[in-house]
């Protein structure tokens, strides 16, 4: 499967939608209101292993969360993962193009060393751009059937960590090397 995956090389940016991606799809409601959603400790990890590899400038690509969601957790669990993260973003489309237009101002076609992690019809229009798409087992029907890879797992049920480490190609590492990273995070 890594051999599916863009070469490190050649991916400047991995985006993430939230909700389904990073969560099970699901949302806790108390009484007052309040959201709660589970994500996937494994992915905290996985991103440890993003940053070691990016000190030893094997990948240069920036990683964000990208989601329509306003709530809080969206920005408590970015927060937690160290990752940025745009958030309330109707149109990620748009979002993209004025995104990669000041990153890439002289690249005729920067979508292509993006990949992006969606989910759900929202995700439809970004992923039908990127020159990656990904999505989880659970993901719509029409999200699967446009993407680059579908995963086995679901969304928030290591989804993220399994894509992370098959883009770090992980499973080609001796156990020495993983050691090495392991002790760098």
């Amino acid at each position: 499967m890594p051999d599916l995956i863009p070469s490190m090389k050649s991916i400047h940016t991995v985006a993430f939608d939230f909700d389904g991606v990073f969560t099970d799809n699901k949302v806790w409601v108390d009484q007052d209101g309040q959201e709660s959603v589970r994500c996937d400790r494994g992915d905290g990890l996985a991103f440890d292993l993003v940053r070691a590899f990016q000190k030893k400038g094997i990948i240069n690509a920036e990683f964000f969360i990208l989601s329509k969601e306003t709530n809080p957790v969206v920005l408590a669990r970015a927060h937690k993962l160290k990752l940025i993260c745009h958030h309330g973003v109707d149109n990620k489309l748009n979002f993209f193009k004025k995104y990669l237009a000041q990153r890439f101002p002289n690249d005729r076609d920067p979508f292509n060393g993006v990949i992006y992690l969606g989910n759900d019809l929202n995700d439809l229009p970004i992923m039908r751009h990127v020159g990656f798409a990904v999505a989880p087992s659970d993901a719509h029907p029409l999200v699967q059937e446009i993407a680059h890879l579908v995963l086995e797992q679901r969304g928030g049920e290591g989804f993220v960590r399994s894509f992370i480490e098959h883009l770090l190609d992980i499973k080609q590492l001796t156990l020495e090397e993983i050691d090495g990273i392991i002790s760098n995070c």
